[in-house]
Parts: structure tokens; sequence; C-alpha cells
């Protein structure tokens, strides 16, 4: 790796790690004072930065405690368009949406309080409506530009982004509340089944 190479290296995994701090500062104040009891000030107060510095890695308070912003987004647009040719739309989008869902960047114990936290917010539920539709609008639009197709004149890019995104967030539930295995198999799982088709239902 070059001197330069290095330094990218360096200010990137800088980068995420600020990113983080800020996140898990968020979460923390949210869940010990409320979400309207804390503010952006107190947030970067906790994680070490600056309030300029804040607002240089999320755009609101509540882009901070759901840890999302606008570049992630365009991340996995990108990741999308430019997956191989040759992997099938399905397992793109699985792979995706658990890197969104559950990111490794994040441990078991972030995973389960950013859970408490949008579970005991209620006033982060626009925000959380937002970011999932902005979502499923993202990778629907991205999957229409991988296949050539025009954009809103088939309903099959959207349905299998809806689909796999479901799948997703099924497997995520079915984990916490106790299931085996782990996220990335059982989504493996739960797209196969997309794939084939459901059929009818087991009965116990």
């Amino acid at each position: 790796m070059t001197t330069s190479g290095a330094e990218c290296g360096l200010r990137e995994r800088k980068k995420r790690e600020t990113l983080l701090a800020i996140h898990r500062a968020a979460l923390d104040l949210v869940e010990e004072r409320g979400f309207d009891a804390v503010t952006t000030e107190q947030i970067a107060d906790r994680a070490g930065v600056s309030p300029r510095t804040f607002f240089n890695y999320y755009p609101s308070k509540d882009g901070a405690v759901l840890g999302r912003r606008s570049e992630d987004f365009a991340e996995l647009r990108a990741a999308l368009l430019d997956a191989p040719a040759d992997e099938p739309a399905l397992e793109v989008i699985r792979r995706l949406v658990i890197t969104y869902f559950s990111p490794a960047t994040l441990d078991a114990e972030l995973r389960a309080q950013r859970r408490r936290v949008l579970v005991g917010e209620p006033t982060l539920a626009p925000a959380l409506v937002r970011n999932n539709i902005r979502l499923e609008t993202v990778l629907t639009e991205a999957l229409e530009a991988r296949l050539g197709i025009e954009p809103g004149t088939a309903l099959a890019p959207r349905v299998a982004v809806n689909a796999a995104i479901g799948a997703v967030r099924a497997c995520i539930e079915y984990r916490q509340s106790g299931g085996a295995g782990t996220i990335e198999d059982l989504a493996t799982e739960a797209v196969a089944m997309l794939e084939r088709g459901l059929g009818p239902l087991p009965l116990p």
C-alpha cells in the first residue's frame, strides 16, 4: 500500500469510528433521557466531537439515533449497480439489506440497544418510516437500472425489493425472538423460499 493509500485508509477508519461514536452516544442519551430531552449538542459532547463535526456526519438528531445518512443510500445504490452481472438480483438485495439493517460495524449489544430505543420511542416512527420508504425506492430504482427496465414500468422490481426486505426483517425478528441460526444463514434460506415460492404453509 502506498503512503497515500495508507492515509486514505486511516481517514476512512477514523470516519467510521466517529460515525459509530456519535451513533452510540445518541442511543445512550436517548435511552437515558428520552428523545425529546436530548439535543445535538449533548450528543456531540458525549461523543467527544464538536457540534459542527456532528453535522458533518449526521444531518439531524434522529439521523444520529437511527445511524442513517444520505450517503448510506447512495452507497447501497452503487453497490447494487456494481454487483457482478451473474449474481441473482434477490441475492444482491439480500446481502445489501442485511448490511443496512444489521451492519457488521455494530456488535450484538449495540444492535439490541438500537432496537430497544426504536421500539420505545414513538417520536422516531416518522423518521423510521421515511428511511424505510427511501430504502425501498433506492433499491427499486437501482434494480430497474441494473435490469435495463424503464423506471416505474414494471411491477416485478418493486415486488422483488419489498419481498427481500420483508424476508430479512422477518429473519432479524425471528433471531431476536430466540430463533436459532445466524441472520445471514436465515436470510439465505428465506430468499430461497421466495425464489421457489412459499407454496401452502404447513399446518402445526
